[in-house]
């Protein structure tokens, strides 16, 4: 009988490893520095010639405030946060310096409002590529994420998700 639990236990030690090796690519999308999580970091491809691009995110916050003091990327010269808006029925942008993330909140870089602005591309984003941006906070530090580039037109994230981790 020991054999058979032995035997049992082997089996379900070897499906669990299965499970995590399979499962850990899916929950890379949403990684964690502290109680911060970066969730579908994105972007949309740019024409060619093209020197402004943009990416999008979304940071949950699970504990007190914290502050996004700017985000950094190898495929651009600079990297601004930007708010836009429309004033008198004209679209605007206003760089901004910094971002405050709620406490036990969320902050969302979208097409309709913040996002950060790609200044300077080094070549054109493409539709499928991966890149990396370093975010970097006044308490939680420097966070490592792989915006996934979407469609030219795209609106939203593209289907594929990219991950983030936590850089000492």
């Amino acid at each position: 009988m020991n054999t058979h639990i032995q035997c049992a236990r082997s089996v379900l030690t070897r499906v669990l490893v299965l499970v995590l090796v399979f499962a850990l690519p899916a929950l890379a999308a949403d990684q964690h520095a502290g109680l911060l999580t970066i969730i579908q970091p994105w972007s949309r491809a740019t024409p060619p010639g093209a020197v402004i691009g943009a990416a999008y995110f979304e940071i949950i916050n699970a504990g007190a405030a914290d502050t996004l003091l700017r985000i950094e990327s190898p495929v651009a010269r600079e990297v601004e946060m930007h708010m836009s808006f429309v004033e008198g029925g004209m679209m605007r942008m206003r760089a901004m310096p910094s971002v405050k993330v709620p406490e036990h909140g969320h902050l969302r870089f979208d097409p309709n409002g913040m996002h950060a602005m790609l200044i300077d591309l080094r070549q054109p984003l493409k539709e499928g590529q991966r890149f990396p941006m370093t975010l970097v906070f006044q308490h939680a530090g420097r966070m490592s994420v792989e915006a996934v580039v979407g469609g030219l037109g795209a609106t939203s994230a593209p289907t594929q998700e990219g991950g983030a981790h936590e850089q000492g």
